[in-house]
């Protein structure tokens, strides 16, 4: 099986996902959340970890992919909050767009497959449709296209999922262009595959619909089977369905509470999104899960009949919410310390996958190498100009020669205790004899004059 690092291209077809070289590609993926949250706009768990460290106990696991929400805060140029800059000194000053950049090229440089997903509207809440009173259709195209442009080339994202849930309003097939999510999925898949004609498009189903849609309790973007009446104009090779489902540690629905449960429940997904398979759609969840013992007594039955169900359907590739332990309904693949893996919920994957008992093993650690950041202090301002001091500290784990870059306003006129050159509005220092070594953990001053 090739990895992301060598593909250049996908497609589906027959139910399963192809590499440019013919060569099927098999998702076993987790969600990983954050970027999409107002609280941090950076994947969560980095005011504990090293974010590298966490890739490698993903791929430990068994992992090779991971589902990456997002909101259009994350693609403003906001900063981000909650990251322990000892613990990830390579993300000081970057941006939450930024730091989304370094996370996908890790991924993909690792072999592994990413799948962005346009999470939220407002960064907060997931809107019933693809826009809001203050998000327009016009500005959500506008985010899918920048970020399309942004990762087209980038081998290891496969695609996205340009809408994360539809449900309430949302409709599917009625003939309404104010509601229709098949509509405007297939505007946006338009819009995206103009730029990045790689990729494949995930849609999701919709929530309840009184449109060629079954009776029983549907999950929001769990439910297309209003796609046997109405199918999408996307091109077929381009389209890959990631409806969501989930059991009773999120809501229990009523066949949740039936005397035959859980072997009424194939037949339901088998309505909601099961029947595509033998349609010759490519099918698999984008979200599922659960606290597996640790919340409804009911959970376990319902992963382990619907792992049994998705191997029947040999749809062995899919997302599991979420390698987040702060979900609160349905825990993570961590345990509340952020390091601790639930054995059990990664043995079911295995199952699902067709690898128990195996684990990929996790790549080397790099070599030690120093690391260096800085932290400017404002020594004097009279308006038409200041001086700072610049403070330089090693964060790496090996000692090395520092030179820092980094913006300043105005023109450089002085500098003391460093070599420092000025280009456009970036000024470049490294240090001199005395001070230019410095070990891990040690720290080297100087400072600038500019007139503004």
């Amino acid at each position: 099986m090739a990895s992301a690092s060598t593909a250049l291209a996908y497609t589906t077809n027959a139910g399963k996902i192809l590499d440019d070289q013919g060569n099927t590609v098999q998702l076993r993926g987790v969600n990983w959340f954050g970027f999409g949250t107002q609280d941090t706009l950076v994947a969560h768990g980095l005011w504990t970890r090293n974010w590298k460290d966490m890739i490698t106990q993903m791929q430990g696991a068994g992992f090779n992919a991971v589902r990456l929400p997002f909101c259009p805060r994350t693609l403003s140029g906001a900063m981000p909050q909650s990251i322990d800059y000892y613990l990830n000194p390579d993300l000081r000053d970057l941006t939450a767009l930024q730091i989304m950049d370094k996370v996908i090229a890790e991924m993909s440089n690792r072999g592994m497959y990413v799948l962005l997903d346009h999470h939220t509207t407002d960064c907060q809440n997931i809107s019933e449709l693809w826009y809001t009173p203050t998000y327009s259709e016009a500005q959500w195209i506008s985010d899918l296209r920048l970020v399309a442009q942004r990762y087209a080339n980038v081998p290891g994202v496969i695609g996205i999922d340009i809408k994360n849930e539809p449900h309430g309003a949302a409709t599917w097939g009625s003939g309404n262009v104010a509601t229709d999510w098949n509509l405007a999925a297939e505007r946006a898949a338009a819009a995206v595959l103009a730029l990045a004609p790689k990729w494949l498009i995930g849609v999701e189903g919709i929530g309840a619909s009184a449109t060629c849609s079954g009776t029983e309790g549907q999950f929001w973007g769990g439910n297309l089977g209003p796609l046997a009446c109405t199918p999408l104009n996307i091109p077929a090779h381009k389209l890959l369905l990631v409806p969501h489902s989930y059991g009773p540690d999120v809501y229990v629905q009523s066949y949740f509470n039936a005397s035959n449960f859980p072997a009424n429940m194939p037949a339901i997904w088998e309505q909601q999104f099961g029947k595509f398979v033998q349609a010759g759609y490519t099918v698999m969840l984008g979200e599922f899960g659960g606290k597996y013992g640790e919340g409804n007594a009911r959970d376990v039955q319902w992963q382990n009949a619907m792992v049994d169900y998705l191997i029947s359907k040999n749809i062995r590739s899919g997302f599991y919410w979420s390698w987040n332990p702060n979900s609160t309904d349905t825990g993570g693949i961590l345990k509340d310390d952020w390091k601790t893996l639930r054995t059990d919920k990664v043995q079911l994957l295995q199952k699902l996958w067709g690898s128990s008992g195996t684990t990929t093993p996790p790549p080397p650690p790099p070599p030690p190498a120093p690391n260096f950041g800085t932290m400017q202090t404002l020594n004097s301002d009279w308006g038409s100009g200041y001086c700072n001091n610049v403070k330089v500290t090693n964060f790496g784990n090996a000692s090395g020669n520092w030179t820092v870059s980094f913006a300043i306003k105005g023109r450089m006129y002085k500098n003391w205790n460093s070599i420092s050159a000025q280009s456009g509005s970036t000024l470049k220092s490294s240090g001199v004899s005395w001070n230019k070594t410095l070990a891990p953990g040690q720290s080297a001053e100087f400072g600038y004059c500019a007139n503004r």
